[in-house]
């Protein structure tokens, strides 16, 4: 069966999108945090200005990592609407993508019920 899809719900894709781009933010700034090290190492380097930032390093294990999945979450949310609605015009102007499923139609309602026991014997009342 071949079907096209015309237009995405904007606030499913945002609630889904908000979601996802918090916990990918979450992850980046855990491995942002985890990297802190390697950085106060070069900046250690550079001279004294180096050493008055290894302290944070602790702070910033805490910190990035709600920091990057608030960021994350609001630029990806602010993204998936503009690139939803953006769609939603392009697909009504020149239609939407095609897709083609294969496979069994099968009714919502067509439930089969659980096949009962065949002994009844053992069962006491």
């Amino acid at each position: 069966m071949k079907y096209e899809i015309k237009k995405i719900s904007v606030w499913s894709c945002v609630k889904t999108g908000f979601f996802i781009w918090g916990m990918l933010g979450f992850l980046m700034g855990i491995y942002m945090a985890l990297m802190m090290p390697m950085f106060m190492k070069m900046l250690d380097s550079f001279g004294p200005l180096g050493s008055e930032f290894g302290s944070m390093t602790p702070i910033a294990l805490i910190f990035l990592p709600i920091m990057y999945s608030l960021i994350g979450a609001v630029a990806g949310t602010i993204t998936t609407a503009i690139a939803v609605g953006f769609y939603n015009l392009v697909s009504s102007l020149l239609g939407g993508v095609s897709i083609e499923i294969e496979g069994e139609l099968i009714h919502p309602l067509d439930i089969t019920p659980p096949s009962s026991p065949k002994d009844t014997s053992d069962f006491q009342v």
